[in-house]
């Protein structure tokens, strides 16, 4: 996939007073495979930024067509494995051990991008970690079309059951998917972000997507916008991937 025409920047920050251990949104990228993912691990359950960092790792590393059905569940598997082998369960203490069982949440965002004969590209959501493309002119988003659509319980990705009951059935979430293709043929940017960040965008229109990639080095610029209310005090994330 190779494009020397293509630059991508990755964005990311812990919410305001925190620190860089305390992040738990996740993102991974691999330009060549022009695959990008994007997860927000769920603050109310544990090791769910490790959680968000297996799934899109996965994603990205493992080069899944998630519109077979088989592959989508060997990829969760893959990731829950990850998860599952990357946590010292026999030394967690009690009460971290006791909320650990019930597993991780997060929300997923993964997007393919092909270069045949023209450039298109598919997204894989679930929950409300966004995908948006900037013509220059509009901006499209995917799946939330709207800031008021973003819920306090977003559909979310389950890590399966930790110790000692990991061996019990694990489920499959669904998705939503949507092909772009005439959309991103002549686009300035895409963009792949989680909730808090995805909602500004759509509150801000496309110029906020060049304010992000201007800042993008600079925390003090999106710790300034979580102060003044302009973002949610949420962990930040996002890939833009830019054509030029």
């Amino acid at each position: 996939f190779p494009d020397e025409m293509i630059t991508v920047r990755e964005f990311h920050s812990p919410k305001l007073g925190s620190r860089e251990a305390d992040y738990e949104d996740a993102f991974a990228y691999d330009l060549e495979l022009g695959r990008f993912a994007v997860a927000d691990g769920a603050s109310d359950s544990i090791f769910s930024g490790w959680w968000a960092s297996c799934l899109a790792g996965e994603f990205v590393d493992g080069d899944y067509n998630l519109d077979n059905g088989s592959e989508y569940f060997q990829m969760l598997l893959n990731a829950r494995k990850k998860w599952y082998s990357g946590i010292n369960w026999n030394r967690l203490p009690w009460n971290v051990k006791n909320k650990s069982i019930r597993g991780s949440y997060c929300t997923f965002m993964g997007v393919q991008l092909v270069r045949d004969d023209s450039l298109y590209c598919n997204a894989w959501a679930v929950g409300d970690s966004c995908f948006f493309i900037d013509d220059g002119k509009s901006l499209q988003s995917f799946p939330v079309s709207s800031p008021e659509d973003f819920g306090v319980h977003p559909d979310l990705v389950w890590s399966g059951y930790g110790h000692p009951m990991n061996e019990r059935k694990e489920y499959v979430p669904e998705y939503k998917v949507k092909s772009f293709k005439s959309e991103i043929e002549n686009c300035k940017r895409i963009v792949l972000a989680t909730d808090a960040l995805s909602r500004y965008i759509l509150e801000n229109g496309a110029e906020s997507i060049d304010r992000i990639w201007e800042n993008s080095s600079s925390r003090e610029f999106f710790d300034k916008l979580r102060s003044d209310g302009s973002i949610k005090n949420d962990d930040l994330s996002a890939i833009i991937i830019s054509f030029s």
